[in-house]
């Protein structure tokens, strides 16, 4: 069978000319000519499968096997590659495990045609990250289908990361702006009353300038901080390695170390009083680095002080469950939509224009970014007007295969 499903003999009495030649044209809305690049190394089905795209609509670029494939692949950066498995020189799997290391070729839809139909194989390769498998026989009209569908799914990705994109610097050109202006404004007008005022400034003057200045200061620093720390978990994220980096330390006596992050944000809030402490954890050992700990408890304890009024009560849980060792904030706040929270993401703040809160809306996201890279979960319920209750959930244990390693 070659990739048609059509034998040898067919081919050289001509009836794979006809099967081509008589398929019908669909109707395509591609505005531009889309590239496919076709690798095959029996000629005759190659031809086939190229002139039926060519008269669905597409431009069409030919290889033999892997090692031809690569150079046109790097050149002309085609929409999307078709392949087959079993090839001389070099085979399906090991020509998209080459383009998979290219950035510039990494992200070009891929899709594998073979005779091959057990699931094994299958898996096999989406497992390798094939983007779809087509198996032999197939028909012109199934193979461009499939063709279409994955470049539609593909265009629809690029539109979602253009929109992530095109958010993301709507958020920066909004908060930062506003962010870095205000800190600075303030301590540069305490640096103007010192110059100007020839008499010295008396006592309560000179208190109030350096209050100002302070805050000031501490607001930028947290802000350069979270950026710093959001950036090194970004590129955590990408190391291989990056298990051993995150259990390279463990938090002894988890319960009472969060419970001393609680009181010392609750200090710096001046909220020492609406503080309410469960700790079920105790001196149990968290299979989380200190670090990474103490930031996502004073994010999460900050923004429920944050976002609720003096005087009204933060209730912190702590607790071990089955599922993991469970961290619940809960705040009588002003609460946010279920949509809101679906859309938490870096430097994004929810009614920044109504409430003028500070920040760029880094925290949750940073929390969230961490329990991923710890294998944990973030839930966050809100009812507006009532309060928020956001729950972490971390693992009970290290994961057995890094055990030895640690």
């Amino acid at each position: 069978m070659n990739s048609f499903g059509l034998s040898k003999s067919v081919q050289q009495t001509g009836e794979l000319s006809r099967f081509t030649t008589n398929h019908q044209r669909p109707h395509t809305h591609h505005t531009l000519m889309e590239t496919i690049l076709v690798v095959e190394d029996n000629a005759i089905v190659l031809e086939s499968i190229a002139e039926s795209l060519q008269i669905s609509g597409y431009n069409v670029l030919r290889a033999a096997n892997g090692i031809e494939a690569i150079p046109l692949a790097q050149k002309y950066l085609p929409h999307i590659i078709l392949s087959d498995i079993m090839m001389d020189g070099m085979d399906g799997y090991a020509l998209l495990n080459e383009l998979r290391k290219d950035p510039e070729t990494a992200l070009i839809p891929f899709l594998f045609m073979s005779a091959k139909t057990d699931f094994e194989d299958i898996r096999f390769a989406m497992n390798l990250g094939a983007d779809d498998y087509i198996t032999k026989p197939f028909t012109p009209s199934s193979l461009v289908t499939t063709i279409q569908t994955r470049l539609t799914k593909h265009a629809m990705m690029q539109s979602a990361v253009h929109n992530k994109i095109k958010q993301l610097t709507e958020n920066l050109a909004y908060a930062m702006p506003h962010e870095l202006r205000t800190p600075m404004t303030a301590i540069m007008g305490c640096a103007d009353l010192i110059k100007r005022n020839i008499e010295p400034l008396n006592t309560e003057e000179i208190l109030l300038c350096s209050e100002l200045i302070d805050s000031s200061v501490r607001r930028l620093y947290r802000l350069i901080e979270q950026f710093n720390h959001y950036a090194q978990l970004t590129l955590l994220e990408a190391e291989q390695t990056k298990e051993k980096q995150l259990y390279s330390q463990l938090t002894m006596y988890g319960g009472d170390t969060i419970h001393e992050y609680i009181i010392e944000e609750s200090t710096r809030n001046s909220r020492e009083s609406d503080v309410v402490i469960e700790n079920g954890i105790g001196e149990a050992v968290l299979p989380i680095k200190p670090y990474y700990l103490e930031m996502i408890v004073r994010e999460v304890v900050n923004n429920a002080m944050k976002f609720s009024a003096v005087g009204t009560t933060i209730r912190t849980t702590l607790s071990k469950t089955p599922q993991g060792y469970s961290i619940i904030v809960h705040d009588e706040g002003r609460g946010i939509s279920k949509q809101h929270i679906r859309n938490i993401e870096a430097f994004r703040q929810f009614d920044r224009q109504q409430y003028e809160q500070q920040g760029v809306g880094l925290g949750l996201a940073l929390v969230k970014k961490i329990i991923d890279l710890y294998g944990g979960k973030f839930i966050m319920q809100s009812t507006q007007g009532v309060g928020t209750t956001v729950q972490i959930v971390l693992p009970l244990e290290v994961p057995m295969t890094l055990e030895k390693a640690i």
